[in-house]
């Protein structure tokens, strides 16, 4: 982020931070997800490993942590609460901290925050019977490293299987989503928060970062459908 050479008195709200996309919550945030005010549909998250741009250095890095982020809008990484013409923030008046902290004449404020104290799926749902141990196992099964071993095994003799590995691995992250949705009766939209981004995304995004990988001989040059 860069500070603006024409300080500005207050906040226009023209909605220029707002398309950038939404902000990731940080503990001082969490009454707003459980007093309603931020629905967890509403949210995704990106898990420890995981390549994601990093708005302060405008580059891509791994996550070293849980970034619990609002969602953009459809096929836009505008915020979603941004309602356009004029531009207006749906819960401006219970935005999250970061929303509070920035001023983008200014973004001292926004990097002195953004990578302390950000709120966790632990943070939130680790009391909910049951639904925390199911967030559990899907971390230690899908867990980003093990993928990443996984997809940079690209020849030798267990290349085959570690294929094989990786695609089941995709079909339980597919599996276990649609099922929580039909038999739990959660909301499709709650489930990237959950249980993060779908691993097809989190390849897209390291293949993105760390390139393409290239399918040993014999080998399937694809993953099977997920």
């Amino acid at each position: 982020m860069k500070t603006s050479p024409s300080p500005l008195p207050s906040c226009s709200r023209c909605g220029t931070c707002c398309r950038k996309g939404g902000p990731a919550l940080h503990r001082e945030d969490r009454h707003l997800v459980e007093q309603g005010l931020i629905h967890t549909r509403d949210l995704y998250t990106i898990r420890r490993g995981e390549w994601a741009h990093d708005p302060i250095t405008g580059v891509l890095a791994q996550a070293s942590g849980d970034i619990i982020k609002i969602k953009g809008g459809s096929g836009t990484r505008a915020c979603r609460f941004l309602d356009e013409a004029p531009p207006t923030c749906r819960i401006h008046a219970d935005r999250p901290l970061e929303c509070r902290t920035l001023t983008c004449w200014n973004t001292a404020g926004i990097e002195r925050v953004y990578a302390i104290g950000r709120l966790t799926r632990e943070d939130l749902i680790s009391g909910i019977a049951g639904l925390w141990e199911l967030v559990s196992e899907h971390q230690q099964r899908c867990e980003v490293e093990r993928i990443r071993r996984l997809r940079m095994t690209a020849d030798g003799p267990r290349a085959g299987r570690l294929a094989r590995e990786l695609a089941e691995m995709i079909r339980y992250d597919t599996d276990l989503r649609i099922l929580v949705v039909s038999r739990a009766g959660l909301e499709v939209g709650m489930t990237d928060f959950l249980f993060g981004r779908p691993l097809q995304q989190v390849l897209r995004a390291m293949e993105m970062a760390e390139g393409p990988v290239a399918a040993p001989t014999g080998a399937p040059s694809r993953l099977p459908p997920g």
